[in-house]
């Protein structure tokens, strides 16, 4: 499935996108979903950004175990099999791979034991490639706290909602972005690898009593 780019062209003077439709989960899709970028945009890859994932409530599902696996196999195996199928293409000393994990990879909400697991699972796949690609490419992750991704906008949320956060407001998509966007930056993030950053306006270091 191939995308146009939709805007201003001189608000994105040297911006390329083209959207391929395929499945994570699955390596052989992962591996033509590379191979297409290659072919389309050039010889290299310098920045592969895992961001694809799924989310299913197991509780009342007539298979959780298949809930489960399912999470897995999107939400960790996918981001192994795009950075295994990307390496060869990625040009050593100035690439870079981010991680969307979740602070659900620190803590959790009943019933999420697919999803946290996923997540969590990421952090260590982060650390364990950045050291196992030492000096040739750097691998981060991101977990993102509360990021209003509702296509009703500032509508969807509450007062309270922006209250909770300490920062008094909930995340957006561009807090993410902006962080990734450093990230892959080899001259301000060089010296930066196998880390985990928290994007969640501070709610995580919130000490929290029964009321």
């Amino acid at each position: 499935m191939k995308g146009q780019h939709h805007g201003d062209p001189a608000e994105f003077p040297s911006d390329h996108f083209h959207f391929v439709q395929g499945d994570v989960s699955d390596p052989a899709q992962a591996k033509l979903m590379v191979e297409e970028a290659v072919w389309w945009f050039g010889q290299h890859i310098h920045v592969l950004i895992n961001n694809a994932a799924i989310s299913k409530d197991s509780v009342g599902s007539k298979d959780s175990m298949k809930v489960f696996a399912d999470t897995i196999a999107t939400n960790l195996n996918g981001p192994y099999y795009m950075s295994e199928s990307a390496l060869q293409y990625m040009a050593f000393g100035i690439s870079s791979i981010v991680h969307i994990s979740s602070i659900r990879a620190l803590q959790s909400e009943p019933d999420t034991m697919a999803y946290t697991a996923s997540k969590a699972g990421l952090c260590g796949l982060t650390h364990a490639q950045a050291v196992t690609l030492a000096g040739k490419v750097r691998v981060n992750a991101v977990l993102p706290g509360w990021i209003n991704t509702d296509s009703a906008g500032e509508s969807a949320l509450r007062p309270e909602d922006h209250k909770w956060h300490p920062v008094g407001r909930v995340g957006l998509p561009k807090d993410v972005a902006e962080l990734c966007l450093f990230l892959c930056d080899e001259n301000r993030a060089g010296f930066i690898t196998g880390q985990e950053f928290v994007v969640d306006g501070g709610v995580t270091k919130k000490m929290v009593y029964p009321e």
